[in-house]
């Protein structure tokens, strides 16, 4: 034997017997394992499962490697592991739709009782109910649907629902007036009467409420918003032409309530705001309760130093509850709800003073009283149906004046009623919509200083059928029709609309949508508004001859997600485009018989056309950060240049714009969130007064930076709070050409809502 083929020997040798002693080691282990198992002093894991809306999660199961015994969790989403001895572990999650979670590996000496599990929902595993107005899987529903939860809203320390919008893509809230700020937002760059606003699936917004209604909703009633861009359903309306915007309110799931403050300061001006809501659940589960209460204040803030503000004085208090009863012997379910919102706002200057006797004021008295009442109710696993009623009252007193002028007071008042029905039939690959929509809104409006009278009674009337087809594993249609009787439109106007998802492969869909809809020629909620520019107030009049404006619109795209490990990863390109018949345009009038009042008359035009891409990305980590941005690339043109400034473009629109936003959640430390908002350049009306002419400007771009933090802290079962703090626009990229002094245009306002302002707060939940 050579010496080689010794070596060789020895070494296989040494190998067996390594194998066997190592086999005999890890036995002794497992029996000694086994042994401690069972053993007295045995340490265990207790602890709750949620969602990214910090909901819990029931039936998750949960495992801790390498013991094969695994638990789910209750209705609560709590859940115990016992019988672990000493050691280093890591906690795995599993729950359907949503990312599974593995915890980082710690050391387990003590029991633990606080061990929390955080599973955001992969979003194709969405329930949505925007589209189909049934609650629906979002991977199954061919209508693209955006999200904003709860739990982003909290993040983003938002107080209403103008500022819980952020961060959306295609979507830009703006403000028009430097003296009451009112706001709009804009869907796919067109302006915010494209947008239907809807709360819980019913069109309350009527004409006055579309003026300041964005700031009135505050976001203690808020569950989550759904945005549907372009048309895509027959159910709501011709109207909606850029898109629906709805605001779900909450629905309480067990008992609690929470208790919030928040304390801004704008260019060192203070702005406070108190939240309250509760939930109250029966211990059968057939009854439940949602109270909601919110305060704000906030102080004038001049900006320029010119003694005029550019952000107005504020103060808005604002309660509700929403009730459910089940009736499971009928198989029904009744909601209730009440709302009450009472809002001042004023802007100008000498704020210690009466209206008349500042150079300038705007100041509105908002008083708005909402009732609601649904039923729904199954009539057999594959029929149901539901009948909603709503009404909102809504008035206001009004001064829109400058130059001490008496008679710029005025008031204005607008209930709306509305009645929907829908009966719903499901088959084995068809969902069977048929319902009815009956609106009526009566505007009366004056302000007899600008010789404005208006008392208008507005009826419209939809009746819709929609087929949601599963036409087989990969592929889903939604086909509808709305024919619809407008008061102030002769002929009926029939709108259908069609939108198809295939799911080209499990990870990977594709979605087109194409829709019709109309705008009746009717006042509406910016003509309420009297801008002050130069000493005299913007009246703005529909030409007699006004005919509706019609629409066609086309939206496809793609949208990609994967889990990758424990990281999600979401690509979504989307593309849009718009045409406008007999497009609403405004133009100036010559003359006026009052000294005081700058007319503009709503005329058509032949058209208009908007086209565009949106891109989204998103990756989410399961160890608790994300990164999320949106970009729309977009051009909006009229057929024809409009008359004042013989231009094409769409004012206030611009071609790019966009948001980066990284956030990062750590229960141990904090939470974090950076964002990163752009808004490019686009051509901004600006009218003589401060100025000599009037004249187009083409103003500059913004980036706004954004960073917020906040802290959990948990005191015991069932009692918590929430520490919080940011600054908005840290770098203060805000206007820098306002106009000055009583003679100012304060329709000229662009940009970022303020100028750098820092935020703290806390909440109690309990």
């Amino acid at each position: 034997m050579t010496i080689a083929r010794k070596i060789l020997l020895l070494c296989l040798a040494a190998g067996v017997a390594g194998f066997f002693a190592h086999a005999a080691e890890d036995d002794q282990q497992r029996r000694r394992l086994g042994a401690r198992h069972g053993a007295e002093g045995d340490l265990s894991v207790r602890g709750t499962v949620i969602d990214a809306d910090r909901q819990p999660l029931a039936g998750a199961v949960v495992l801790i490697p390498p013991f094969p015994k695994s638990v789910e969790t209750r209705t609560d989403g709590v859940f115990e592991i016992s019988g672990i001895p000493p050691g280093r572990y890591q906690v795995e999650v599993y729950a359907p739709g949503h990312m599974d979670f593995r915890s980082e590996l710690f050391e387990l000496s003590a029991d633990i009782d606080e061990f929390e599990a955080v599973l955001p929902r992969i979003p194709a595993e969405e329930i949505v109910v925007t589209a189909t107005r049934t609650p629906r899987l979002y991977a199954e529903v061919p209508v693209k649907t955006q999200i904003i939860g709860a739990r982003e809203i909290e993040i983003r320390q938002a107080t209403q629902l103008a500022e819980s919008l952020a961060y959306t893509t295609g979507l830009r809230v703006e403000t028009n007036c430097l003296n009451c700020n009112f706001t709009q937002v804009r869907i796919n760059g067109m302006e915010g009467k494209y947008t239907q606003i809807l709360i819980d699936n019913s069109p309350v917004f009527g004409s006055m409420v579309g003026v300041y209604g964005l700031e009135q909703i505050p976001a203690e009633m808020i569950n989550r918003i759904e945005v549907v861009k372009g048309g895509g359903s027959a159910l709501y309306g011709g109207n909606a032409v850029a898109g629906v915007i709805n605001v779900l309110t909450k629905e309480p799931h067990e008992n609690g309530a929470s208790l919030s403050f928040q304390q801004e300061a704008i260019d060192g001006r203070p702005f406070s705001n108190f939240g309250f809501h509760s939930s109250l659940v029966s211990p059968s589960g057939t009854t439940k309760g949602f109270l909601f209460a919110n305060a704000r204040n906030r102080s004038p803030v001049d900006v320029n130093g010119d003694g005029f503000s550019e952000i107005g004085k504020l103060k808005a208090t604002s309660f509700g509850f929403n009730l459910y009863q089940d009736a499971p012997g009928v198989r029904g379910k009744l909601k209730l709800g009440v709302t009450r919102i009472v809002e001042n706002r004023r802007g100008g200057n000498a704020f210690d003073l009466l209206p008349h006797q500042a150079d300038i004021a705007e100041a509105v008295e908002s008083n708005l009283t909402s009732l609601s009442l649904e039923w729904n109710q199954y009539l057999s696993a594959r029929m149901f149906y539901n009948v909603g009623f709503s009404y909102l009252d809504a008035a206001r007193e009004s001064y829109y004046g400058s130059g001490q002028d008496l008679d710029a007071y005025g008031s204005t008042r607008n209930p709306l009623l509305i009645f929907s029905g829908q009966f719903n039939r499901q088959s084995r690959k068809h969902l069977l919509s048929f319902g009815v929509q009956a609106k009526s809104e009566r505007l009366e409006d004056r302000a007899l200083g600008y010789g404005r009278v208006i008392d208008d009674t507005y009826s419209e009337i939809g009746v819709y059928i929609q087929d949601d087809m599963r036409i087989s594993r990969t592929l889903s249609l939604l086909a509808g029709l709305r024919v619809t009787q407008h008061s102030l439109i002769d002929q009926l106007i029939l709108n259908p609309r069609f939108s198809f998802l295939a799911n080209i492969t499990p990870d990977l869909g594709w979605r087109t949508t194409l829709s019709t809809g109309f705008r009746a020629p009717q006042v509406f909620d910016e003509d309420l508004h009297i801008t002050q520019v130069g000493g005299q107030g913007v009246v703005i009049r529909n030409a007699p001859d006004l005919k509706e404006e019609q629409s066609l619109s086309l939206s496809s795209g793609f949208d990609f997600g994967r889990q990758v490990g424990t990281h999600l990863l979401q690509v979504s390109v989307e593309g849009f485009f718009t045409v406008l018949r007999d497009a609403f345009v405004m133009e100036q009038q010559d003359s006026d018989s009052r000294e005081n009042v700058l007319a503009f008359e709503r005329i058509n035009s032949p058209g208009a056309r908007v086209a565009g891409v949106s891109l989204e990305f998103g990756l989410l980590s399961g160890s608790g950060w994300r990164i999320n941005t949106g970009w729309t690339f977009q051009r909006s043109r009229l057929d024809e240049p409009e008359p004042d400034f013989e231009s094409r473009q769409f004012f206030r629109t611009p071609d790019v714009y966009g948001f980066l936003q990284f956030a990062w959640e750590n229960k141990k430390l904090a939470d974090l969130e950076l964002s990163l908002d752009y808004t490019g350049p686009m051509s901004v009306p600006h009218f003589a007064g401060y100025i000599e002419e009037d004249r187009l400007e083409i103003v500059e771009d913004f980036w706004v930076l954004n960073a917020r933090f906040s802290r959990d802290i948990k005191f015991s079962d069932g009692f918590s709070a929430r520490i919080f703090a940011g600054v908005f626009n840290l770098l203060n990229a805000f206007q820098r050409d306002l106009d000055r002094g009583p003679d100012r245009d304060a329709g000229y306002i662009y940009g970022p809502s303020k100028p750098r302002s820092f935020t703290a707060g806390f909440s109690f939940n309990f």
